[in-house]
């Protein structure tokens, strides 16, 4: 008993709910429905600054569904002055980055406040985290901070990001208006009111009140004020009593959550701007309290934070373009941020700007914009001709090609005029391959005429040159070669298919073959216009000698005649043995040996061997054996899975049976990780010192 009991406390420990490891749990519906995120915050007790919360967390975390709960209550009651930002580090490399590089964390949900003063780790309940959070608050709200004020300003600026760009002078024609509302200007101010140089970074988080890129806690909530990308990142120096200023435009186009997704969405009504200014003096800070994963901290002095409006969110665009400036409106109350123009010129300058309205009436009108389309030149003309013009010799197979571009990239077309005369027909039109081939061969020792002429989308063309070339003279084909069986083979099996090397040097011309075969020399004719070089002269009889000769023609009835060879079949015909037989186990276990039995039957009484394909990609040979015996043969899987064993049989002449097949199935194996174990078990001994008394104890 003495020595069950720490591992039922351990147990117990694990069981209890910390929050940093992942125990699977039922989703729960908290209480608190409605939090009013866009109220001001109003100011609080004896707090020195406002308090910056970071909020390291992930959709899939099961605990961190607790801590999301407990901010939202503690920032809906409003009378702390307190921000937080949730980090969801596995939707957002920018958030991740943030974690791992400037806090070390050691794992979700974390929360750090003020940059690291104080640090939560895990959250096991909804009341736990709000109670643990409440009094991190409170302490880095009465701590003394440098003397500064942080001013904040967000100008929603309406449309941006126009495509094309403005000023651009080579618009194709078939391009459509495009622009974003996702852009802003925000302004910072930071008053230093210290005797001496303040010195820090400035931080400004561009957060939604509500994700809208369906990043959720499990609860099923949304998350809220989720850290997008940062507006600014920057070190600051103040010399005493000065103010340093800044602005910038942040357009949510350009940027982006790191897996391909930008932040072009966005919304007036649903963006808040978070600032906070860390001081430059270094603090020791830990991730894994009080003592694992250190970090340097460096804490906040002051935050602020800005919604961009309220009601806001654009309802319609209305588009003016035109050739003239100003231009004309041509759309009104459109929702789509894109408009196809009809009908562009070519060189032509075009105007237009863009004006957002709002669901109040309200409008913004966005910047003038210009741009010009390209203009226009025909493709370039049809050159490098192949064959080359005036080449000899050419094989009558040959197709003809040619090189054409389109200074402008417009697509191409061609149409290909060949024949035998100088001024050639037209034989393929608005083709898009820059190569032409005849469905029959070239006349031999002909002379071709062929040119180009290449067409872009808009109706231009160029003509090429005209050019020639010279087909080959003919030449007799190939002397039938190679023989199969070997002139004077023995032992050939009597249904033995024939066949040889033919051919002819003149590429495409065709050869057909007159085929003499028989037991007399020289043999009688037995086939012709044979197309390939192959030929099946039925059953033989057995131990009988053959005479046979081939006979080749080309398409110019010019013909080569080979020589007489001879072969003698077999005194008994030899049939292939049968398909194995695999009997077996079907299911094992990883890295365990298992046996089958391989059985075939040869109706010549040959000795068979086995070829095995085991189906985890290793095969092996046996040797051979006599017949219509079981051969036991081994192997080890070294993974789970299904698989299938082929196997062929071979007898000694050579001749394989047909395939066999076997299923089997291996099954996962159960494994202890048991280095996770260590690892939970020192985890645990850190955060409950009893479990160490208990062993020393037992």
């Amino acid at each position: 008993m003495k020595k069950i009991l720490p591992f039922l406390v351990i147990g117990i420990l694990v069981l209890s709910g910390f929050g940093t490891i992942a125990v699977k749990i039922e989703n729960e519906k908290h209480d608190s429905e409605y939090i009013n995120y866009i109220n001001p915050i109003i100011g609080g007790r004896d707090f020195t600054h406002t308090v910056l919360g970071e909020f390291g967390t992930a959709s899939y975390c099961g605990y961190c569904k607790f801590g999301h709960s407990a901010l939202k209550q503690i920032y809906s009651e409003g009378y702390r002055p307190f921000y937080y930002v949730s980090m969801v580090g596995d939707k957002n490399k920018n958030a991740y980055n943030r974690l791992k590089d400037d806090y070390n964390f050691y794992g979700y949900p974390t929360i750090w406040f003020d940059g690291g003063y104080k640090v939560n780790l895990g959250a096991s309940s909804v009341e736990q985290a709000y109670a643990a959070y409440n009094a991190s608050i409170y302490a880095c709200g009465s701590r003394s901070v440098n003397d500064i004020d942080l001013t904040l300003d967000v100008e929603w600026l309406g449309p941006g990001n126009p495509s094309p760009v403005n000023g651009n002078t080579t618009v194709p024609l078939d391009k459509c208006l495009s622009w974003t509302n996702a852009e802003m200007k925000i302004s910072a101010s930071i008053k230093n009111n210290e005797a001496t140089t303040y010195g820090g970074t400035l931080r400004v988080y561009v957060t939604e009140i509500n994700s809208s890129m369906g990043w959720q806690d499990q609860y099923g909530n949304p998350y809220t004020f989720p850290f997008l990308d940062f507006a600014y990142n920057d070190e600051i120096s103040i010399d005493a009593g000065q103010t340093w200023e800044d602005d910038t435009n942040w357009d949510g186009k350009d940027y982006n959550d790191g897996y391909g997704n930008d932040f072009s969405s966005i919304t007036q009504e649903n963006i808040m701007i978070i600032a906070s200014v860390f001081d430059d003096e270094w603090h020791q800070g830990y991730s894994y309290p009080p003592n694992n994963y250190p970090f340097d901290a460096y804490y906040v002095d002051e935050s602020e934070g800005f919604i961009a409006g309220t009601n806001t969110d654009p309802k319609t665009f209305d588009v003016y373009f035109g050739e003239t400036n100003p231009p004309p409106k041509v759309s009104s109350n459109q929702t789509d941020l894109e408009y196809c123009p009809d009908g562009l010129n070519f060189s032509t300058t075009y105007y237009w700007k863009i004006v957002v309205w709002d669901n109040q009436g309200s409008s913004i009108s966005g910047p003038l914009w210009t741009f010009t389309t390209r203009g226009n030149s025909p493709p370039n003309t049809p050159n490098d001709p192949d064959p080359e013009d005036g080449e000899t010799e050419v094989p009558i197979n040959a197709c003809i090609s040619w090189t054409s571009e389109d200074p402008e990239g417009d697509d191409v077309t061609y149409d290909v005029y060949f024949g035998k005369n100088d001024e050639p027909p037209l034989v393929s039109n608005n083709q898009s391959s820059n190569t032409y081939c005849l469905d029959d061969p070239l006349d031999f020792n002909t002379k071709y005429f062929w040119k180009i002429i290449a067409w872009d989308e808009y109706g231009l063309n160029s003509s090429g040159d005209t050019w020639t070339f010279t087909t080959e003279e003919n030449l007799p084909p190939n002397t039938p070669s190679n023989p199969n069986p070997p002139d004077g083979s023995i032992d050939v099996s009597i249904y033995k298919i024939l066949s040889w090397t033919g051919g002819d040097p003149n590429q495409g011309d065709k050869v057909t073959y007159d085929v003499y075969f028989g037991k007399s020399s020289p043999p009688p004719l037995v086939a012709e216009y044979v197309t390939q070089s192959a030929y099946d002269p039925g059953e033989m009889d057995l131990n009988t000698t053959y005479f046979w000769q081939i006979v080749a023609e080309d398409s110019q009835s010019e013909s080569v005649t080979g020589p007489i060879w001879k072969f003698t079949t077999e005194e008994e015909h030899n049939d292939p043995p049968t398909s194995p037989n695999i009997d077996g186990p079907k299911s094992g276990q990883v890295r365990v040996e298992l046996c089958w039995t391989f059985k075939s039957n040869d109706p010549n009484n040959d000795k068979i061997k086995y070829s095995i394909d085991w189906g985890d990609g290793e095969f092996e040979e046996t040797n051979y054996n006599s017949p219509n015996i079981p051969i036991e043969v081994c192997h080890i899987y070294k993974k789970q899975g299904p698989y299938t064993i082929s196997a062929i049989a071979e007898d000694e002449e050579g001749l394989e049976s047909g395939e066999s097949t076997f299923q089997i199935i291996i099954p996962r194996g159960r494994t202890i990780n048991y280095i996770l174990l260590k690892q939970l078990f020192e985890r645990l001994i850190q955060i409950f010192p009893i479990i160490r008394n208990l062993f020393e104890l037992y």
